[in-house]
């Protein structure tokens, strides 16, 4: 049986009904977009076995300058919305 089709954004309209959306700045807001889209193919953002992606990863991920990455991320850990988890992050707002 095959699978739903999946469409890239699908997790636009809750994120962005989350009363932590307007705390986050532009960069920090793509990728909790980003994220949660590339989470479904990728379960080890959300779950991670033994290493979780760290910021280098991220960079790569979204395809972004490493130092909004790493502004990014600080704002997403300061509202909870990723943690880090051994050597890296885990996605934990979904």
């Amino acid at each position: 049986m095959k699978s739903p089709r999946q469409r890239p954004g699908k997790h636009a309209r809750v994120l962005m009904t989350d009363r932590r959306w307007r705390l986050l700045g532009l960069s920090a807001r793509a990728m909790w977009l980003e994220l949660t889209d590339a989470a479904d193919l990728m379960p080890e953002l959300r779950a991670p076995v033994r290493t979780a992606p760290d910021r280098e990863q991220f960079t790569r991920l979204v395809a972004a300058d490493a130092a909004e990455v790493g502004t990014a991320i600080e704002q997403l850990v300061q509202l909870d919305i990723l943690e880090p988890f051994r050597n890296g992050y885990r996605l934990k707002a979904y």
